[in-house]
């Protein structure tokens, strides 16, 4: 059905190029029957100028968007159709679509030049109607030049978004109304501005000639040119920032990764730090922080048992009493995973978080011993978060505490390990939830972890790791 369809499009788009090659052919034929005289040996130099002019135009053209190019073509076309005639416009148009399409499929090249003459031939026998019907002469500037002038720029422009409109509905099935709101609207008032212009040079050209004419567009090609390099620029710098948020995505993606891995090892890390990142996440919205202060305590969360990688199984996996060189060895996971995330430029501010959420409220925390206020403020929801999870959860050393028990731990123990504040916030979050939210077991690591990556370049991997 796709297959017909697609050779239904293609056999209506051959048939609107048709139309419109012939309609252009026509169209020439009729200039050359009627026109014929109208080129002479002192337009042919001025032809050449215009076309020169309007290449170099097209070649300096701007996109916008996909499909929407805006160009200063129109203005030496304009000239053209005011001091030359509909033949001399005709070729000025003709040379500077076949050139800038001459690296396009020979029927797109077909159909823009066809376009391009039968746009112009609109345009030309408008003025020269109008021109005729007010008298107005291109001898000298004045009103009723001008108004015929505009008219048929106004003309030449209207043409062409409606050819391409056509054009947008024969090959990609597109709304007219929508390729004008989408595509036409949006080009309009430029093309206005360009209008405006385009008399104020009709106007000079009247005044001084052609060769002055064509000096009044070196400024006009100038600022065309810096305004497409900045929007290259632009274009790079969201290439940039496409290219930087894929690498920070494989970089926590690898950590990630670790985590998965980690948990091959302890099947408690992964299970843990989805709940201790949920919690922190609903915490931080509780608290009535921005997204991205959610996001950071969230991912920190996620992350913040990234240094056990580096602790041995026979210490994760000890059932008994740790003796005070395994114990050395578990403290030193904060510093571990805030060293790994640190050397991420864009991690540096959750490196911190982990670096500091062993702290303890009075003090007696590690690795530094901080208290109070010196402890990071998301690094003390994290504790809490860290605590209560622990507390719910079974270990091989104990079994796993309820909510409710668990809550009471946590009143027990603020003001000395745990910060009063956000053991009050944990409450509150906790007040409403079901049980499985409480119990942390509603938690997913692969879930939560795709809340905050940027990108979604290594789901495979860790959706593998998961089933290994």
């Amino acid at each position: 059905m796709k297959q017909q369809s697609g050779k239904q499009a293609g056999i209506q788009y051959q048939l609107f190029v048709l139309i419109i090659v012939a309609a252009a052919v026509g169209s020439l034929s009729f200039l050359l029957i009627t026109r014929h005289g109208e080129l002479n040996s002192t337009s042919l130099p001025i032809i050449a100028l215009l076309s020169g002019l309007a290449i170099i135009a097209g070649e300096m053209a701007v996109e916008f968007s996909p499909r929407v190019i805006i160009s200063v073509t129109t203005l030496p076309v304009l000239l053209a159709i005011v001091f030359i005639g509909p033949i001399g416009a005709a070729i000025v148009a003709g040379c500077s679509s076949a050139w800038v399409t001459r690296k396009w499929p020979g029927v797109a090249i077909l159909f823009n030049v066809s376009s391009a003459l039968l746009e112009v031939f609109i345009s030309a026998e408008l003025f020269i109607y109008l021109r005729n019907l007010v008298s107005a002469s291109a001898t000298y500037v004045s009103f009723a030049l001008l108004s015929v002038a505009a008219i048929s720029a106004i003309f030449l422009v209207l043409v062409n978004f409606i050819i391409g409109s056509f054009l947008f509905r024969v090959k990609y099935h597109q709304n007219l109304k929508k390729t004008w709101k989408q595509y036409s609207l949006p080009a309009l008032p430029s093309q206005l501005i360009l209008i405006g212009i385009g008399l104020a040079i009709l106007s000079v050209y009247v005044k001084a000639g052609p060769i002055a004419t064509a000096l009044f567009f070196v400024p006009i090609f100038a600022g065309q040119h810096v305004f497409k390099l900045l929007l290259r620029q632009k274009e790079l710098l969201v290439e940039q920032t496409k290219l930087s948020q894929e690498l920070m995505d494989m970089n926590i993606g690898l950590a990630g990764a670790l985590i998965m891995l980690l948990d091959s090892k302890d099947h408690y890390t992964a299970s843990h730090s989805a709940g201790v990142a949920m919690y922190c996440r609903d915490m931080a919205n509780m608290m009535g922080m921005g997204d991205d202060q959610q996001r950071i305590a969230h991912m920190a969360g996620l992350l913040h048992d990234l240094g056990k990688v580096g602790t041995p199984d026979s210490v994760l996996k000890k059932k008994g009493k740790l003796t005070p060189e395994e114990w050395e060895q578990v403290k030193q996971h904060p510093t571990t995973a805030a060293e790994a995330l640190s050397q991420l430029a864009s991690h540096k501010e959750i490196a911190d978080i982990i670096r500091h959420h062993q702290e303890r409220f009075d003090g007696s925390g590690y690795p530094y011993g901080k208290k109070g206020d010196e402890i990071p403020e998301l690094s003390r929801m994290l504790a809490v978060a860290d605590t209560y999870h622990a507390l719910t959860s079974t270990r091989p050393y104990r079994k796993a505490k309820s909510p409710f028990e668990a809550l009471i731990i946590l009143r027990r123990v603020a003001g000395t390990q745990l910060d009063p504040k956000y053991v009050e916030v944990m409450a509150q979050v906790l007040k409403n939830e079901d049980l499985s939210y409480r119990e942390g077991s509603k938690a997913d690591f692969l879930e939560e972890f795709q809340k905050d990556r940027p990108a979604r370049r290594l789901d495979a991997f860790l959706k593998h790791a998961k089933e290994v």
